[in-house]
């Protein structure tokens, strides 16, 4: 299997334009049913600075782009919302068109949208690309072939253990806490402190299964 992971600043595109209204904010995209190819139906799970909820919620509700914005729950870092979504050309119809499917939910911040593609034909990644590139700067992060098993971290667990092992957490004496890792990735420390440690009976339980 081969893997195309890329960034967009997509034009005309209302969730770039909501993340670059909110860059300290990160949102995760859930396709929970497309409608149509110019409708499609969502959960947003958004991680940010909480007192900016309620400015989020009235940005998409005044937005042209989105039909629908309905508040299920928050906590006190995430916010998840329903959301009705109407545009013109969505990345993911061109994905599809040349048979690609998805490896992790795609992701958007600071105006960015973060896609990660699996196909089984490496020639259709150039042509996915040179459509893609129609619709905003695009910058690829990575094409290559990997295995076609699933990752073993989720994206959020990868994200609070690479940074627990770049700040020296694994270091003898440790070099950083829980605390100050919840800190830079502007998480409640419950929260990194939990995904940490569902990361590392991850790793740990696979590393001992090929011993």
């Amino acid at each position: 299997m081969h893997r195309f992971s890329f960034k967009i600043r997509h034009r005309g595109c209302a969730e770039s334009t909501f993340s670059t209204a909110f860059p300290k904010h990160h949102i995760t995209v859930v396709d929970i049913q497309s409608r149509s190819p110019k409708e499609k139906q969502y959960f947003y799970y958004i991680s940010g600075p909480p007192k900016e909820f309620d400015a989020i919620i009235k940005h998409l509700q005044n937005s042209k782009g989105y039909k629908l914005t309905r508040e299920i729950e928050r906590s006190s870092d995430t916010l998840l919302l329903l959301v009705v979504l109407h545009q013109q050309a969505y990345v993911q119809n061109i994905i599809q068109k040349y048979n690609g499917f998805f490896l992790e939910h795609h992701t958007v911040y600071g105006g960015y949208e973060y896609w990660h593609v699996g196909v089984l034909d490496r020639t259709a990644i150039q042509k996915m690309k040179k459509e893609i590139e129609k619709l905003g700067e695009l910058k690829a992060l990575y094409i290559g072939e990997v295995d076609f098993a699933p990752a073993l971290l989720s994206s959020q667990q990868k994200k609070v253990f690479q940074s627990a092992y770049d700040q020296g957490y694994y270091k003898t004496p440790r070099k950083t806490t829980i605390v100050r890792i919840a800190k830079v990735l502007k998480l409640n420390p419950s929260t990194a402190g939990e995904h940490l440690l569902k990361a590392e009976n991850k790793v740990i339980s696979s590393v001992a299964k090929r011993i």
